[in-house]
């Protein structure tokens, strides 16, 4: 779809008159009116501020659908916000956002797996695990690895409070 068929779609989508969204990017009403009618190409700093003003991105206002340059596979918008701002973070943050996620993620596969227990199978469970785990990381000692469970475990804990 031509970019100036998807600018007008996505105003009246977002309900938007062309004199709002000329105001709210910054550019006269009847430059808007040419850019909706492909007579006129906006500049990239008018595009930034259609797509803010109508809360899409702009690889959604300028390409179509699955024509993006770098698709994103995220679909919760929230989300890939989110995950864009994490990248702005330092780089300790990072790494606490990544280890929480890593927990979350491992908490997830293990409900998949398994079901919920009391605490003794569950126990009883997380040895074999542990006896498996220290078959493929001899390197390391009985305490290093008591530890990294212990951490795995409060940390599906924490998740389930």
């Amino acid at each position: 779809m031509p970019f100036a068929e998807k600018l007008a779609k996505l105003r009246k989508q977002k309900g938007f008159t062309q004199q709002e969204l000329a105001q709210r990017a910054g550019v006269g009403i009847a430059q808007m009116r040419r850019y909706e009618k492909g007579n006129s190409s906006p500049t990239l700093q008018v595009i930034k501020n259609i797509a803010k003003t109508l809360v899409v991105t702009t690889d959604e206002l300028i390409f179509d659908e699955g024509e993006e340059i770098i698709p994103s596979k995220i679909q919760d918008k929230e989300l890939l916000e989110q995950f864009e701002l994490i990248s702005t973070l330092g780089p300790r943050d990072k790494e606490a956002i990544k280890t929480i996620l890593e927990s979350l993620i491992i908490k997830s596969r293990l409900e998949e797996i398994m079901p919920s227990r009391p605490d003794a199978a569950w126990s009883k469970e997380m040895h074999q695990v542990v006896s498996e785990f220290r078959k493929g990381a001899e390197e390391y000692s009985d305490d290093e690895i008591e530890s990294i469970v212990d951490e795995a475990v409060e940390a599906v804990r924490q998740m389930e409070v």
